[in-house]
């Protein structure tokens, strides 16, 4: 085991952590946590139930890389010091805290540090830890800081409350977090990917739902649109495509791209335009006009009139 062990929040990261001729062993601990079941559960029917998850969404093996990303961070608690590099949003800080609880049970490293940012002087659109340069990450290396035991007790207290079946808990909890810069804010916006009591829908569909309706027209537009609006949880390429055919399930829009996403080439697989008019009366029963050569997306507004007529319905 290396002296110094740094854990990154994607290969991303780690690939760019490689370049910075910083010392230690890279290793790399990445499951989105904010997708799928999470559960109180032992290693291996947590295992198995986020590995049957990913291979719904077209991911195989996932359950041996998790294992193997958990047995990685178990030795690297062996390390004089680990580094953890894991930002503000609602992926890595669930990361976080479930890679906190674990170590609290399962033995602490000497040194435990971290580093962690929400935003950078030479990123304007900080999105996260893989946007930046090998010198850039280098130049955080001596910010890291002691985590504290209040920020660990505060990690295992937000796991818990993670992975319970009531969630009621969760918005007590953040008015209680301070030593974990930003846990609050991630819990809160893990919160908004609930229902909506009156739409059914989540923060995220919302968004699409809206960006759309304004005239967004790729893929890559659409996860621009809506990252600029929701820094605590940027929509990555398989979640849009994953969130979009789920709309469409649901009647709210049509023509989504089926089956897993094609990471390789995301942006360009979707497109739509929608024309602008005058009454929101006339902007929903108008069929949108899409990409020329391709319609692969429009919004179902038939259907979203009647979904809104009966929430009316619902709070007359």
């Amino acid at each position: 085991m290396e002296r110094i062990v740094h854990v990154c929040n994607g290969d991303s990261t780690a690939d760019t952590l490689s370049l910075a001729d910083l010392p230690g062993e890279i290793r790399v601990w990445a499951d989105a946590l904010d997708q799928g079941p999470v559960r109180n559960l032992p290693d291996a029917e947590h295992y198995k139930a986020r590995g049957e998850f990913w291979a719904s969404r077209g991911l195989r093996d996932s359950d041996a890389r998790l294992a193997a990303w958990d047995r990685g961070v178990d030795e690297a608690a062996a390390a004089e010091e680990l580094i953890l590099w894991f930002e503000h949003d609602l992926f890595d800080q669930l990361a976080l805290v479930r890679l906190l609880a674990r170590l609290a049970r399962r033995g602490l490293p000497g040194t435990l540090t971290i580093v962690s940012i929400d935003r950078h002087p030479e990123v304007p659109n900080f999105l996260g830890l893989g946007q930046l340069k090998p010198e850039q990450l280098a130049e955080l290396w001596p910010r890291r800081t002691p985590l504290s035991r209040d920020a660990i007790d505060e990690s295992i207290t937000a796991w818990i409350a993670v992975t319970a079946d009531d969630p009621r808990a969760l918005p007590f909890l953040t008015r209680r977090i301070k030593a974990m810069p930003f846990l609050a804010g991630a819990l809160e916006r893990h919160l908004e990917e609930f229902p909506d009591p009156t739409s059914g829908l989540s923060r995220t569909e919302r968004q699409l739902l809206a960006a759309v309706a304004r005239g967004v027209a790729t893929a890559g537009e659409l996860m621009q649109a809506v990252q600029a609006i929701d820094p605590r949880y940027p929509i990555t390429d398989g979640q849009l495509l994953w969130t979009l055919q789920q709309l469409a399930k649901c009647g709210f829009v049509e023509g989504a791209p089926a089956g897993a996403p094609e990471l390789e080439d995301p942006a360009g697989k979707l497109g739509v335009a929608i024309g602008t008019l005058q009454t929101p009366v006339d902007r929903c029963r108008k069929r949108l006009l899409v990409h020329k050569q391709r319609p692969i997306l429009t919004l179902a507004f038939d259907r979203q009139i009647r979904v809104l007529m009966a929430a009316e319905a619902i709070r007359g």
